[in-house]
């Protein structure tokens, strides 16, 4: 049984017209009839027990954003769960996953969850190949706590240090944001990923603060 779903989070479903676009229409086309209907929940409210979700295709103009209802889940990967470990041997040596060996070494000591998202996160989940030789490693940091911005400089000169280009995106219990802009804006302003839309904001932990100034 499926639990609670987060952002991120890799989700099997039960046949391929389990989701429906944003349009109002299947997202059918976009799922490849020959694999399991994997998708990724994205951000977004929890309206009528749908679930938003989007969908990725063969091909990268072959993406949509829907909604499916959790009864349709019948398994769920967080980014948590995703380590190169579950890749193919044949695929390892694409700079994507070398990336995220090099990162898997370097965070062992870290004391928050990560995982990666993008194509290696879904290609990691599903098994489907969704990686390319050119492609950038989206790394998930989930962050409860406050990160100082010395703790988050250091984090980001180390993730520079890669083989491969890393996007990072933080995880709050409040938003997302990236720590690239985090660490080379603080304190200005930042633009903060929540439920209800993007804001700008400099506090990504309590973006109420932001409200009143």
């Amino acid at each position: 049984m499926v639990g609670t779903l987060h952002v991120h989070d890799l989700i099997l479903l039960r046949t391929e017209s389990a989701v429906i676009s944003t349009e109002g229409v299947s997202a059918y086309p976009y799922l490849n009839l020959n694999q399991r209907p994997w998708v990724v929940v994205r951000r977004g409210r929890i309206l009528d027990g749908l679930i938003p979700v989007g969908v990725r295709g063969t091909q990268r103009h072959e993406r949509c954003a829907g909604f499916t209802r959790l009864s349709e889940a019948i398994e769920s990967r967080r980014p948590d769960q995703l380590r190169l470990r579950l890749a193919e041997d044949s695929r390892r040596a694409l700079q994507a996953f070398r990336t995220l060996s090099y990162l898997e070494s370097h965070l062992a000591g870290l004391d928050m969850s990560w995982g990666p998202g993008g194509s290696v996160g879904y290609e990691l989940a599903a098994g489907i190949p969704a990686v390319r030789a050119d492609s950038d490693l989206d790394f998930i940091l989930f962050a409860p706590r406050r990160l100082d911005i010395t703790e988050a400089r250091d984090l980001w000169r180390m993730i520079g240090g890669a083989p491969g280009k890393v996007d990072v995106l933080v995880e709050t219990p409040c938003c997302g944001f990236s720590l690239e802009e985090f660490v080379t804006a603080s304190p200005r302003r930042i633009l903060l990923r929540t439920s209800e839309g993007r804001i700008l904001g400099s506090d990504p932990w309590n973006p109420s603060n932001d409200e009143d100034s």
